[in-house]
Formats: C-alpha cells, structure tokens, sequence
C-alpha cells in the first residue's frame, strides 16, 4: 500500500513539472508574438523639387452682350412701323421703329398758332403798346410749346444708340405701347417696346474672392473656354473690376472682354475663365504620388521621416507641369512615396527600394 501511495504521488510530480513548463513555453511564445516588429512595406520615393511655374486661377461665369438697351419712348402711343427684323442687326443711328404722331401733329398746331401770337405782341412791345409781364408770359408759353414738340418728335421715333442686333420686340406693329414692364429673354425685368445688344465683343462675368481680387488687374490677359466649344479657347482681357464687394458672397464682380467676329458665342453660355499671374516658384512632386482616401476628396501624401517610417499629410493640387503637381503644402528636398503608398497608413515603416 505504501509503495503505491510513493508511485502515485511521483507521477503527480512529474505531471505538475511538466504541466509548468509547457506554461511557461507558452508565455515566453506568446510574449515574443507581441512584441515582434511589424513588417516593413516595400516603397519608391520622390524628392520634391522646386520648379518655376505661371499660377493661374480659375473661375467660372456667363457670357452677356458687351451693351445692352430696352428702346422706347417717353409717352404712351401707337406702335406704327418696325423697320428691322428680329434677329437682324442695326447701325448705330438708324431708325428702328416708328410711333403714331397724331399727338405731334397737335402740338404741331398749337405751336403755329402761338408763334403768330408771339410774333405780334413782338411787334407791340417795340411799340411799347403792351407790358413787359405780358410780353414775358406770352414768350414762356412759345417756349414751352416749342419744347413740347421737340419732345415729341424724339418720341415717334426710336433709333439705334449704338450697333448691335435686334434681340427682342416686345410690342408688335399696331400696339399700344404703356409703361407695363415685361420680361425679357434672358429673364429680366424691362421696360420697353424693343431690345437692342452688342454681341460683338461680348463679356463674361465672374465673382473673384476678396482674397484673390488684388492679383488681378484691367487689361490683365484671360483665356475662356465655352463648353458649346471646348477646344476653341478664347482669349480677353480684364475689362471692368467692381470697387465694392459683396458683403454676402465676400467677392468682386469682374468683366473679361472677348471677341466674336463670327458671332458664334451667344449671351447666357457657361465658360471657364483663366486667368494668369507672373511667374514664381513652386515645389512639385509626381501627381501619381497623391493618395486620395476612399470615400473623400481629401488628397493625402505619404511623407518619409528618419528613413524607415512616414507620416500622412492632408494636402491641396496646385498646377501641374507634365506628371508633375504643385503642392503649397510641402518643402523643398523632402521625401514622398509614390509607389506602395496604397499599402500605409500614418506612421507605417517603410524599406525604400530605390535609394
């Protein structure tokens, strides 16, 4: 009995030493899976450059005739003769439309019939035969009448202030013209029997930042692309800057002058307008090197630091040159990933290949 008490209590011995080690094996594995370095990622690296470039800024904005005015007249009246054609173009100076002139032709009347009495108590003012007040008030009502028809003459007729063509005729030939306003094809509201505008040149406006606005000038050159004609750039030049700014919106109206001899851009078409500054300084670096994480517009560049780790930096695209993209964000002479990027994340370390 007592030598199989021995045996058992052996064996439990031994189970327990055994039992103890193979704890202990594990543990000491476990803690060398833990604290074992992370694999570092294969890459190719890019030193950013500073090169020289020509900054230009971008804008988009609508076409509008150069000048545009709604024609019509003072007084009410008959719409007579309508000598042009919609759509047609007018010289500057002819006459466009014709009103009624019974009115005139009143005036007309009453004019000659005030002249002859003017004309004697002339004639008895030399003689002394009739007072200076009723000479005066006599004069003030030749005078007055005298304008009335003056007045009406501008009136029955309307003529071109300047060349353009003949866009819109809001009362037709035998209508009555009043002061209703109307709304014109572009939207707006007018007053007026026709619509005269000068298509050539046109201008697009934009709306510059307030941050942008003293880095443009008039006469600073533009280049315009209509999406009617995307391979057909055009170029302008600065022709108006507004000197206040809108106190919503925080920008600048600015008018860009463009030709168009061929009459093919039309007041209301989309375009996109560039504008270039002097030439400067840039650091760039391959576009293919930008990371843009999914889901986002956010760019991001993988940057090297001590050689073996990097650092994830948000950054924004500035011109490109090539395969090349500026970046305000970066310096000179620093090291970003272009290939392997998509296999890091901020603080990864890095094997780079091509050093």
């Amino acid at each position: 009995m007592m030598k199989l008490t021995n045996k058992i209590a052996y064996a439990t011995c031994l189970l327990t030493i055994f039992a103890g080690g193979c704890s202990t094996k594990t543990t000491e594995n476990s803690g060398h899976s833990a604290t074992s370095p992370a694999t570092a990622t294969k890459v190719t690296v890019h030193v950013a450059k500073e090169m020289e470039y020509i900054p230009v800024l971008n804008f988009t904005g609508t076409a509008e005739a150069n000048r545009e005015a709604a024609l019509g007249a003072s007084i009410p009246g008959r719409v007579e003769k309508i000598h042009f054609s919609k759509g047609s173009y007018v010289p500057e100076g002819a006459v466009i439309a014709e009103m009624s002139d019974e009115m005139l032709i009143q005036a007309q009347i009453e004019l000659e019939a005030i002249r002859k009495d003017f004309e004697r108590i002339s004639r008895l003012k030399e003689k002394e035969s009739v007072s200076v007040m009723d000479y005066d008030h006599m004069k003030a009502k030749f005078d007055a009448s005298q304008t009335k028809v003056n007045m009406l003459k501008k009136n029955t007729s309307i003529t071109a202030p300047f060349g353009g063509v003949l866009t819109d005729i809001t009362v037709q030939e035998g209508e009555n013209y009043t002061f209703v306003p109307s709304v014109s094809s572009d939207l707006k509201m007018q007053s007026g029997i026709l619509t005269i505008r000068q298509l050539n040149p046109l201008k697009i406006i934009i709306e510059v930042n307030e941050k942008e606005i003293n880095s443009i000038s008039r006469g600073q050159h533009a280049d315009v692309v209509f999406d009617a004609y995307p391979d057909e750039p055009v170029s302008g030049k600065v022709s108006y800057i507004s000197p206040v700014l809108s106190s919503v919106t925080r920008t600048a109206m600015v008018e860009v002058t463009i030709p168009n001899r061929e009459m093919k851009l039309k007041p209301g078409m989309f375009g996109r307008v560039s504008i270039s500054m002097p030439q400067t300084i840039g650091v760039f670096v391959p576009v293919n090197a930008l990371y843009r994480q999914q889901g986002t517009g956010e760019d991001y560049l993988f940057m090297v630091v001590d050689q073996n780790r990097v650092t994830r930096r948000k950054v924004t695209r500035g011109e490109s040159k090539g395969n090349l993209i500026r970046i305000p964000e970066i310096s000179a002479n620093e090291y970003v990933v272009v290939d392997g990027k998509n296999k890091l994340d901020d603080g990864s370390p890095i094997e780079i290949v091509n050093k």
